[in-house]
């Protein structure tokens, strides 16, 4: 770690805290994690952790966010996961990947939906894994997030290939199309696993405030509306599939760009409103 400004550390230390988390303007500085931006900036001197309840931390969580959209609920955590354990991740799958499945709505079948989506995929849980990998990172989506691991449903890990997509749907399941449910999905985590060369985009072709009004004649294998969030190694795209007073967010409708060349790997966390495993 170096700073190249003398004495700005001491009047950092001493400043509020709402400017303790970034450094001073115009200052040139090279952290090699966002963890020694905290220490360096005296935030932990400062302000040390309250004493937790029986079943808190003793310790800070240290994740930076992006706030990527408020239509649907939408974050990027940039490096979230380690190069050497996305790769862990995939080589733990490759050899168990089948062709993906779909949940079918009243009046489908696996044939007239079999272009719908075109990857290869396995679930996984912590229990597959006797390296602990995920179970570290169960652990760490459950402090980001505040849900206990036990709500969340084994890793859906999936590759695409050239050419392969996923048309835009909703994670949750409608009543009117699926039937009464035991737990809906309320939360999606998308754990990208590698670069992809070019294409393989996560879209939300109904982003913004107003973006469900465009829901009528959709095309729902467009990538040229909405946002697109281009997969990169290590980051978590989270978002939130239902609203705050638990109403499902059509704003949530997503999709996976073809992918146009290299692959792409991605690791799916869903999370639901009741125990999906042992509580």
């Amino acid at each position: 770690m170096s700073v190249v400004r003398d004495g700005r550390r001491s009047q950092l230390e001493t400043s509020d805290s709402a400017s303790l988390a970034r450094p001073p303007s115009g200052a040139h500085y090279n952290f090699s994690s966002f963890e020694e931006l905290v220490e360096w900036s005296g935030m932990l001197a400062n302000n040390p952790p309250k004493p937790p309840g029986e079943t808190g931390m003793e310790s800070y969580v240290v994740q930076p966010a992006q706030l990527l959209s408020v239509y649907p609920r939408a974050y990027l955590y940039p490096r979230f996961i380690d190069a050497e354990r996305a790769q862990h991740i995939i080589d733990l799958a490759k050899n168990r990947l089948g062709p993906s499945g779909l949940a079918l709505k009243k009046g489908h079948t696996a044939d007239n939906t079999q272009d719908v989506r075109t990857s290869s995929g396995t679930f996984l849980s912590g229990s597959s894994d006797p390296e602990g990998v995920l179970s570290w990172l169960e652990h760490k989506i459950a402090l980001v997030t505040g849900i206990p691991a036990a709500y969340g449903e084994p890793f859906n890990v999936l590759r695409y290939d050239v050419g392969q997509h996923y048309d835009s749907h909703l994670d949750a399941f409608a009543e009117q199309d699926y039937g009464k449910q035991y737990s809906q999905r309320i939360l999606t985590l998308l754990i990208y696993l590698n670069d992809v060369e070019e294409g393989g985009e996560t879209v939300f072709l109904l982003e913004g405030k107003n973006g469900t009004a465009r829901e009528r004649g959709i095309n729902y294998k467009s990538c040229s509306m909405g946002v697109k969030i281009k997969p990169r190694m290590g980051d978590v795209l989270l978002f939130w599939s239902a609203n705050p007073d638990g109403s499902l967010d059509r704003h949530a409708l997503h999709g996976g760009c073809p992918v146009l060349k290299g692959q792409k790997w991605v690791a799916t966390k869903w999370i639901r409103n009741k125990c999906f495993g042992a509580c």
